[in-house]
């Protein structure tokens, strides 16, 4: 009788995870229309969890200042076996105006570049944007960490430049005139950001041509779901 009860509450468990996602979805769809992505990410690391200040310290210590910093969305971080609901960062479809381009401070989603490991893209919040004019640096909002503005017009832009006359491309996706952004990107929770970590980091700075989506709202807990499913079914 124990076991049936048991297999009972599993499934209205279950049905009510399916009604909650549905809803979420549709009330999604509504809002943003087009521009959702497939909307639900499961956080697969703790890289984004808050276990203290030290994120906003780091932040601080590198000339970003604290009323910036608590203006952050998804401030908070979020852990693994979160599920972050998510937009698209490049204003298709019927996006609200705040979610029409990428700030200092967004979480966002990123692919992988061809030069380090891993398949899987990469949720982690912008620390420095650089602004690109015409193959040549503009403007440095908030850090470059290990990086100088030297090396982006010596390096990073002659890759981006690279790609577009056909020739070796780090990129799976590229700018496709020489005005575009580069994102310094890093887990709340890291030492360090993902282009300056042991072993050259795990990512290039990012091209915006790379970011899949932005991360608007944290669900606890609801990613567990799709974590437990995707290791039962070895995916």
């Amino acid at each position: 009788m124990n076991i049936k009860k048991e297999i009972k509450g599993l499934v209205r468990d279950v049905a009510e995870v399916a009604v909650t996602l549905a809803i979420i979805l549709i009330v999604s769809k509504l809002i943003f229309g087009a521009g959702m992505l497939v909307p639900l990410v499961a956080v697969t690391s703790n890289s984004m969890l808050h276990l203290n200040n030290g994120w906003g310290t780091w932040l601080n210590a590198r000339g970003i200042p604290g009323e910036h910093i608590n203006s952050f969305p998804l401030r908070s971080g979020f852990s693994q076996g979160d599920m972050i609901l998510t937009v698209t960062p490049d204003g298709k479809g019927t996006i609200l105006p705040i979610f029409s381009d990428t700030h200092l401070g967004d979480v966002v989603i990123y692919n992988r570049d061809l030069l380090h490991r891993g398949s899987e893209p990469i949720i982690h919040r912008v620390v420095g944007v650089v602004n690109v004019t015409d193959y040549r640096v503009s403007g440095v909002e908030g850090t470059l960490d290990c990086l100088t503005e030297e090396e982006f017009n010596h390096r990073y832009i002659k890759f981006i430049q690279s790609c577009q006359q056909g020739g070796d491309c780090p990129y799976n996706k590229f700018p496709n005139t020489g005005d575009f952004r580069f994102y310094i990107t890093k887990g709340d929770n890291n030492y360090g950001t993902d282009q300056c970590g042991p072993g050259n980091g795990i990512a290039l700075p990012v091209p915006d041509s790379q970011l899949i989506a932005r991360g608007w709202l944290r669900i606890p807990y609801l990613g567990w779901l799709k974590l437990g499913l995707n290791s039962i079914l070895g995916l």
